[in-house]
């Protein structure tokens, strides 16, 4: 089959053509949050490594589990230009935004006190803790067990389990017409009676975030097979190890060979951007 060729922006336009006759979508454009608004239900998504995550919605922006130490076992190192395109958080960048920060607990790889400056440029911020981590009265601390918050157009809930000497949550976020889901390192007891708990709040998780566990009989396996069986999960995402690791791509083929339906995408480089938008990932 050919493609007709447009001559307005042909070279842009016959470079998409080409993409597209070859099986390949173009990449979803990297650019920093607009200030403007979106519409309710959408989302862009940031990976920010790691377990990094940052979620554009329609009238917040959240980060979660942020740290500028490593991608899995490879240090981070600042961008010449850092900005969420980057895979680097830049206050000046989202200082226009309602800025809601989640951290799942202490370690290191989910947990980075710069998050804590971000305060003096970022007018509109608020943070939200699965311990006690300061001494600030305006820091939510939902240490739990299974905690909950209505906040500033929130609705959170967490589950909860003490892994490596300190006690961790799972997030469920309900903002601006979605429902995200957060692991972190949460890997409690009995799955099903904390999965059956978040239930009562909702069927459907629009974005969650996960470890890419998926050998027969691991508890991180064990967890997310209940997660994807209970909950209708529209967009997946791994974390724990670094961009295009060979174990991101290893969880994506097992997963979606267990659970056809599902969307799993896998980040590729720091600061790779996601458009979530009508119940699946826009190319």
């Amino acid at each position: 089959m050919n493609f007709p060729v447009k001559k307005a922006g042909g070279f842009a336009v016959l470079g998409i053509l080409l993409l597209l006759r070859a099986g390949r979508a173009p990449a979803c454009p990297s650019g920093p949050p607009s200030s403007a608004p979106t519409a309710a239900g959408r989302a862009e998504v940031w990976y920010l490594g790691h377990c990094g995550y940052g979620v554009r919605t329609s009238d917040h922006l959240l980060v979660f589990d942020y740290q500028e130490r490593r991608d899995g076992q490879r240090p981070k190192s600042r961008p010449d230009q850092p900005s969420l395109a980057a895979g680097w958080i830049a206050p000046e960048e989202i200082k226009g935004l309602k800025v809601r920060v989640f951290v799942s607990h202490a370690h290191a790889d989910h947990y980075d006190p710069i998050i804590l400056t971000w305060k003096e440029a970022v007018p509109d911020i608020a943070y939200y803790f699965g311990w006690k981590a300061t001494d600030d009265p305006s820091d939510h601390v939902l240490a739990g067990p299974r905690a909950e918050l209505a906040s500033d157009g929130l609705e959170i809930a967490t589950i909860n389990s003490h892994h490596s000497d300190v006690p961790e949550v799972a997030w469920l976020v309900k903002v601006d017409g979605l429902v995200i889901y957060h692991n972190g390192d949460c890997q409690p007891a009995d799955p099903v009676a904390e999965h059956d708990h978040l239930r009562k709040r909702t069927d459907v998780i629009d974005l969650a975030f996960v470890q890419p566990v998926y050998e027969e009989g691991q508890k991180y396996a064990v967890q997310n097979s209940d997660l994807f069986t209970r909950f209708r999960v529209k967009a997946a995402f791994p974390m724990h190890v670094r961009a295009g690791d060979a174990r991101y791509l290893d969880f994506q083929k097992a997963v979606q060979a267990k659970f056809p339906g599902l969307l799993l995408r896998v980040p590729m480089r720091m600061g790779q951007k996601f458009v979530y938008a009508n119940g699946r990932i826009e190319e």
